[in-house]
């Protein structure tokens, strides 16, 4: 259900900012931006720094990996929004050749082992969670996947698996397919920081 306040709801110096946004990237900001700019003290400011964190910071996988889980994650959860622009981020990050297609398909698209390990978690970790074991910890520690880098696929898990539902709930949407091609091409210049300013 798509919500109006989160078009008009806005404090006047975030209209302000998401109108210098429309002028610089000559596209409509995305629903998700519009969400953290909506309250941002509430929800803005504390989830996009945790965004910053989880898919910039420091970690085992490249940044290029984490857009990885984070489109396939979006896959598994039917969430079109999300998917469009982190296949398209991946692609442009870490290999051209990364379709929803192939992250449908995964165990047969040929990843490495450690990432197709990691992979097959983040699939139960999402889909049945409930059914994780410490068996499948192991399986993906024996494939060369160090503990902190499976906490960091797991937290990575987390952030999307919300932002997905949240998504799907406010109808987030892309008004064209080039919208969703320009987000990822920003995104893979600017990453997960808003203006502070904007945030407070």
């Amino acid at each position: 259900m798509r919500l109006a306040i989160l078009e008009h709801g806005h404090s006047r110096r975030n209209r302000l900012g998401l109108r210098a946004m429309r002028a610089l990237t000559g596209t409509e900001p995305a629903d998700a931006i519009k969400t953290f700019l909506y309250r941002p003290a509430f929800f803005g400011r504390p989830w996009t720094y945790l965004l910053h964190a989880v898919m910039e910071g420091e970690s085992d996988w490249s940044p290029g990996e984490r857009e990885l889980f984070g489109a396939f994650i979006s896959r598994l959860n039917t969430c079109d929004f999300c998917a469009a622009a982190h296949v398209g981020t991946t692609a442009l990050m870490l290999d051209p050749a990364i379709t929803p297609a192939r992250l449908d398909h995964w165990r047969e698209a040929g990843f490495e082992p450690r990432v197709a390990a990691t992979l097959e978690l983040l699939e139960k970790a999402t889909l049945s969670p409930g059914t994780l074991v410490r068996s499948d910890i192991e399986k993906v520690l024996a494939a060369g996947v160090s503990e902190a880098a499976i906490v960091d696929a797991l937290y990575v898990c987390f952030v999307f698996n919300t932002i997905n539902r949240l998504a799907n709930a406010f109808g987030f949407e892309w008004e064209t397919d080039t919208d969703a091609v320009k987000s990822a091409a920003i995104r893979q210049r600017i990453g997960y920081r808003l203006p502070d300013f904007l945030l407070h």
